[in-house]
């Protein structure tokens, strides 16, 4: 089996809206609101620690960190309408939760992006 060692090049944070939703809610999401649109049970990835966001600029399993927040990877999209806005999945228990975080302008990275060879070069 052949290794290979990555050194993650670091690209420069942008200031964008991010919002959160509750992933299990119908009325937050759509008919089946557990599923993403990769089809993954966000539901479940939540119950084990994993951090899951949307946004439509990235492709599917980029790994974003978002101040404040920590890292997520994107499982998920947001409707057409917004754009530029990463929306950070929890738990439908944590309905208060996303309620009080509202809409913030904070600094996003993206630390992995699966269809860019400029985020890590072999070492």
């Amino acid at each position: 089996m052949l290794i290979h060692k990555v050194k993650v090049v670091e690209k420069p944070g942008d200031i964008m809206m991010v919002t959160a939703y509750n992933a299990g809610d119908v009325n937050q999401t759509d008919d089946d609101p557990c599923k993403s649109a990769t089809g993954d049970d966000i539901c479940e990835l939540l119950e084990q620690g994993i951090n899951v966001c949307a946004i439509n600029s990235l492709p599917f399993y980029s790994i974003l960190e978002v101040d404040k927040m920590g890292e997520c990877v994107v499982l998920d999209r947001t409707n057409s309408r917004y754009k530029n806005r990463v929306d950070w999945a929890m738990k439908l228990s944590e309905k208060d939760r996303a309620i009080k975080f509202g809409k913030q302008k904070l600094e996003i990275k993206v630390k992995y992006n699966p269809n860019d060879k400029k985020y890590g070069e072999n070492i």
